[in-house]
């Protein structure tokens, strides 16, 4: 099954990257939380396509006023465009989503990043793969970890209690970075390219896929006050490795 849903995320990729100048953008619920017609294209193209692998799955999608309800049995979560202001800024940082739950659980995610050609892929209890090869979480302290964060562009009202924890963060850390990619950032603690990651609010879709490759690289995750997060519901969230996340919850509680 990870090969098939592999083969159809490749796919999308190059609906992605052979996207034109016309992008027909549109708004959904505010000017900065934006659409375009390969974020519904892409959607449209992996229902399509991992309906035909897992016959009678249901699908938990970011796109469409539909599609919005985790379910048990096999359930997608897909993101097609993660990092759409990226994508319609040609910003080349954003990534295609999907993750697969068996009743509620998460048992495969397969991330791509069009725009570097690296694909992140995991299956539950088989490890954790960039391009082929095996991939693991940083063992850092927050000394010496890049942190990457979310700004949750939505929510403004939250801004100042974001930047607020981040400057605390940065004079503990060796570096932060803000990249406009949930999925990606997740993928890039996976990896050890950074270390830890965190946003005051995110939606399911956003780290569904990437959160698999996580826990398969060795890292956790959790809400960001390390409390149990629930795969059908947006909250904050927070991700890394158990040394560095210990010393971020000692900055986040004081």
């Amino acid at each position: 099954m990870l090969d098939k849903i592999i083969e159809a995320v490749k796919k999308a990729v190059e609906i992605y990257k052979n996207a034109g100048d016309d992008l027909d953008i549109s708004e959904k619920t505010s000017n900065v939380n934006l659409v375009t017609k390969y974020d519904k294209m892409i959607q449209k193209f992996l229902i399509d396509e991992l309906g035909k692998i897992t016959p009678g799955a249901s699908f938990f999608c970011e796109e469409g006023d539909d599609n919005k309800q985790l379910t048990d049995g096999y359930c997608y979560i897909i993101d097609p465009i993660d990092g759409t202001t990226n994508f319609i800024k040609g910003f080349q940082h954003s990534a295609i989503s999907v993750g697969l739950a068996k009743d509620k659980e998460l048992i495969i995610g397969v991330v791509a990043d069009p725009d570097k050609n690296n694909l992140y892929y995991a299956e539950k209890g088989k490890g954790a793969y960039l391009n082929g090869k095996r991939i693991n979480v940083s063992d850092c302290g927050l000394a010496d970890s890049l942190v990457m964060f979310g700004t949750c562009p939505y929510e403004h009202e939250l801004a100042h209690k974001t930047f607020e924890l981040t400057e605390k963060v940065f004079n503990k850390a060796l570096e932060v970075r803000r990249s406009g990619s949930a999925a990606l950032d997740i993928c890039y603690v996976a990896s050890g390219k950074a270390d830890l990651y965190y946003e005051m609010i995110i939606r399911p879709w956003d780290w569904a896929g990437a959160s698999v490759i996580l826990l398969e690289a060795g890292g956790v995750f959790s809400k960001i006050d390390s409390s149990p997060i629930d795969l059908s519901k947006t909250d904050s969230y927070l991700c890394g490795n158990i040394k560095n996340i210990k010393e971020f919850n000692e900055i986040y509680n004081s």
